[in-house]
This record gives C-alpha cells, sequence and structure tokens, in this order.
C-alpha cells in the first residue's frame, strides 16, 4: 500500500446548531491526486483548512504524515520574495511585477509562491480563479509532473478532469470517494442514481403486493363474519363444530392481515428521486426580434488606458444563438460587452434589443418578501414556469416561501440567477459567470442557457462550460475578434 500522508477519523466540525462536516474516516496517501467537490458552503474549503493545520476547532483525530505547502481561496501577495522564489514560472504567467496586480495577476503570483518551495504535500483552494485559459493550461502543466499528495478544491471541471485521480465529493456533511476524474465521477453518479431508482421500483412493488395481499384477507375474513348473529340463531347442535372452525379460520385470515401489514412495516423505504422539471422559456410576443443579427458591430475599435484593445473589428451576432467570447486577461472581453450593452460608437444594435445582465443581490436584503413572490412581480412567465426555474436551482418547496432577508449568499445567488431568466428580455449577458458559483449551478445555468429562446453572449475562462453552452466562439487575440472553428 501507498504511504500514508494524512488520514481523519471521527472529524466533526459545528458551525451553530449544524454538523458542517461529520467524517468517519477519510485518508490519503502519496502520489494521490485529489479534487474535492460539493456545492457553495458543504465545507469543501473547511476541509482543506483542516488538514493544512489553519482549522482547529474540530473534533476527532487528524494524523498529518506529509508537509504541506498551502494555497487559500482568498489571499494578498506575500512579501518579500526569497532568492528560491520561482521567477520562471512567474514570468511563463505573464505576471510583470507584484505592484498594482489585477485579480488574475494576484492569483498568478501566489500560485507561483506556493509552488516555488517544494513539499511531498500540496493543498489548492479554487486556484483557477481569475486564470485565463493559457494559465489554467500551465498550472495543469505543472501540477501533471507533481511528485506527492496532491488534494485541491476546485469547480472548473475541464481543470479536475486534467488532473484529479480521485474525488471527494462534499454533501450532508459527509466526504464520498469516488476512482477518477469528473467524468468518471459523473458516470458514476448515474449509475446510483440508476440504482436508486431500481430499489425504489422494487420496493413500490413489493409494498403494493402486500398491500393486495393483506386486503384479500381482510376481505376473507370480513366475508365469513357477514350474517353470523342471524345464523346463530337457526344453528342446530350438530353444526357447532363448524361454526367454531369458521370462527378460527376467520381468526387467523385476520392475523395473516396483520402480519402482512406488518411486513409492510418492516420493508426500507426508498423515496423516488425528485427529477428536474423540463425548462422552458417561452418568449413573451413583445421581446419577439425578426432581425436576423440584431447585434453588430462594423469598424469597432475600443480602447483602454491608451491601449487598444479592439482595432477596427466588425461582427454580426446571429439571433437566438449563444456565443462565447474568449482571450486572455486585459484582452478586452469585458470592455466589448461594456461597449454592446451601452450600444456604443461602431455599434448596430437593434432597437428591439432588450438585454438582461447577471447582478448579484445584496445579501442582507431587508424586504420580508418570500423568494417566489419576488420573482413573480420581476416576470410575465406563470407561476408553474418560475417554479421549475427554482426547483433547477436546487429550492425545495419551503424555500420558496423563504424571506428574502433570511436568505444565506448562497441562496441569494441562486435567486440572482433565476432574476435573470425570468425578467423579460432577448438578449443574456453573462461575464465570467462561472467564477463563483458551485458546480451544481454551473450545471443549472447550462440548462438555463440550453432552454432559454434568446441570445446569450458569455465571457469564460471556462473551457469545460464554453464547450457545453456555446453555439459559436470568438477569441480575442491581438486586438481582432476571430471565430474558432
Amino acid at each position: 500500500m501507498n504511504e500514508l500522508s494524512v488520514r481523519l477519523k471521527d472529524v466533526t466540525v459545528t458551525f451553530g446548531n449544524r454538523d458542517l462536516l461529520d467524517i468517519e474516516a477519510l485518508s490519503a496517501y502519496m502520489n494521490d491526486k485529489i479534487a474535492i467537490i460539493g456545492t457553495n458552503g458543504t465545507g469543501k474549503s473547511t476541509l482543506l483548512k483542516v488538514i493544512a493545520g489553519k482549522f482547529n476547532d474540530f473534533e476527532g483525530s487528524l494524523q498529518v504524515e506529509t508537509e504541506f505547502n498551502y494555497f487559500a481561496q482568498i489571499g494578498g501577495v506575500e512579501n518579500p520574495v526569497d532568492r528560491d522564489f520561482n521567477f520562471e514560472l512567474l514570468s511563463r504567467l505573464n505576471v510583470p511585477d507584484n505592484e498594482g496586480l489585477s485579480g488574475g495577476e494576484e492569483t498568478k503570483f501566489r500560485l507561483a509562491h506556493a509552488l516555488s518551495e517544494y513539499k511531498l504535500g500540496l493543498l489548492l483552494d479554487e486556484p483557477t480563479t481569475h486564470l485565463d485559459e493559457e494559465s489554467v493550461a500551465l498550472l495543469i502543466d505543472e501540477l501533471k509532473y507533481y511528485y506527492g499528495t496532491l488534494i485541491c478544491v476546485s469547480h472548473d471541471r475541464h481543470f479536475i478532469n486534467s488532473i484529479a485521480e480521485k474525488i471527494w465529493e462534499v454533501s450532508d456533511g459527509t466526504v464520498k470517494e469516488y476512482a477518477g476524474n469528473y467524468d468518471d465521477y459523473i458516470a458514476q453518479k448515474k449509475i446510483e442514481r440508476l440504482e436508486i431508482e431500481r430499489q425504489h421500483e422494487n420496493y413500490t412493488k413489493e409494498k403494493k403486493r402486500l398491500e393486495e395481499a393483506a386486503k384479500k384477507q381482510l376481505e376473507k375474513a370480513s366475508g365469513m363474519g357477514a350474517g353470523d348473529k342471524s345464523r346463530k340463531q337457526d344453528v342446530k347442535p350438530d353444526r357447532l363444530s363448524s361454526s367454531k372452525q369458521k370462527d378460527t379460520v376467520q381468526k387467523q385470515a385476520f392475523k395473516a392481515a396483520k402480519a402482512i401489514e406488518s411486513r409492510i412495516g418492516q420493508l426500507d423505504e426508498v423515496e423516488r428521486l425528485e427529477a428536474d422539471r423540463q425548462l422552458r422559456f417561452p418568449m413573451p410576443k413583445s421581446m419577439e426580434i425578426h432581425n436576423k443579427f440584431p447585434i453588430m458591430a462594423q469598424d469597432l475599435t475600443v480602447e483602454r488606458g491608451g491601449k487598444v484593445l479592439l482595432d477596427n473589428v466588425s461582427f454580426q451576432f446571429p439571433l437566438g444563438k449563444a456565443i462565447a467570447i474568449t482571450g486572455s486577461n486585459g484582452s478586452g472581453k469585458s470592455s466589448l460587452l461594456h461597449e454592446i450593452m451601452n450600444n456604443a460608437p461602431g455599434m448596430d444594435i437593434s432597437p428591439k434589443v432588450q438585454i438582461e445582465t447577471y447582478r448579484q443581490m445584496d445579501y442582507r436584503m431587508s424586504t420580508g418578501e418570500p423568494v417566489l413572490s419576488h420573482l413573480m412581480k420581476q416576470t410575465e412567465y406563470s407561476e408553474p414556469v418560475v417554479r421549475s426555474i427554482l426547483q433547477n436551482l436546487r429550492f425545495t418547496q419551503d424555500e420558496v416561501s423563504k424571506p428574502l432577508h433570511n436568505l444565506s449568499g448562497g441562496e441569494a445567488t441562486r435567486v440572482s440567477l433565476a432574476l435573470l431568466f425570468v425578467k423579460p428580455s432577448n438578449v443574456i449577458i453573462l461575464d465570467e459567470p462561472t467564477n463563483f458559483i458551485d458546480l451544481n449551478m454551473i450545471e443549472a445555468l447550462e440548462s438555463f442557457i440550453g432552454a432559454y429562446g434568446g441570445m446569450v453572449i458569455v465571457t469564460s475562462h471556462d473551457k469545460y462550460f464554453v464547450e457545453r453552452v456555446a453555439d459559436i466562439v470568438y477569441r480575442i487575440e491581438g486586438g481582432k475578434l476571430k471565430i474558432v472553428d
């Protein structure tokens, strides 16, 4: 067996009245490459901090046999850099210096710092946040040849597929291990779902069979008792023994029915998995566009801070398509979206275009209005459509009645996504939407985009996401906007 790197046993982390983590046993070994996944707020980062020794408020035992480097999800640039700093990696990541860094450049600098001092253990918390596609590819190459135990939290499925050989799924406080990368994990989850559906079907069939058997026994017993009082008045002495036998058989039938009912109660109930409702966003008549290319540009030039980002570019975005705009950090993706939203000079936008963009809700909203009521005031869709959107965002029937001011940060983010799609629009613009939402929400967003009848324009460094949603992919490079074949 491989050499042990870390073992957790009976580890419990409690926040308030809730067990955030309740891990019976969990181990990682030398040369394991593990990705931790799960919804926001389930304890992924806390688990990483426990292993890193950055969080000690837990019960249970932690055995660490390997020294780990730790890259935090949020952190500042560390100074000063020493002579062992990996300046060659910093150069390849295109970080000019550590003064006035952008979000992506700061992430690159901290990654270079974490990878400069080699240790046999490496813990990474969302290392691809803010990184462009080239930097993610470079990081993947670095980690492929890393010798030691690698454990990372990530929602970047391309990154996970490229480096992970095990998946730790954090859900309801527990951690379940799956072999393989993200695609292997999805395949295993499908098998699990099919097995649960099969068990539910078997449970339903057996329960129905027993209920019918119990019903027959009760009907048999009730039939034997019908008219007994009137018959007993005329019963002859030589038929008393026959009557007693019938009473005995009747009691046995009642007893058999009771035994069957008891067996029904002993069955292991398997609940049916709730299926996502099929999404469909009918386009309101008021939002219909008949222009084949509602958003166009002719000889558009975009400058920021004296730098030309887009130089005399022309394009036509077709009606009803999902369009992805890719490119390195600072290439001009967000600036192009800004030009479109503001109908800047050089843009030719149909007057019927109605744009909606993703906006983070104020997590501390003061209103006590329920979630469903708030959404219904913003939309022309029927309540069943709005409920199906909320269900796909993992809101339960009880949660749709939750007051807005009681929403957690994760719940508010989900409501923000719902608002984006329920408001009347025919164009939706999304700038790096996958940066701060978990995998479940990313997959829900993919479903929403697929069901939306209007145009979607999205910028993203998430290669997996782009492959799943985009009909047309553009890339900004050298001041030009080119279609990617």
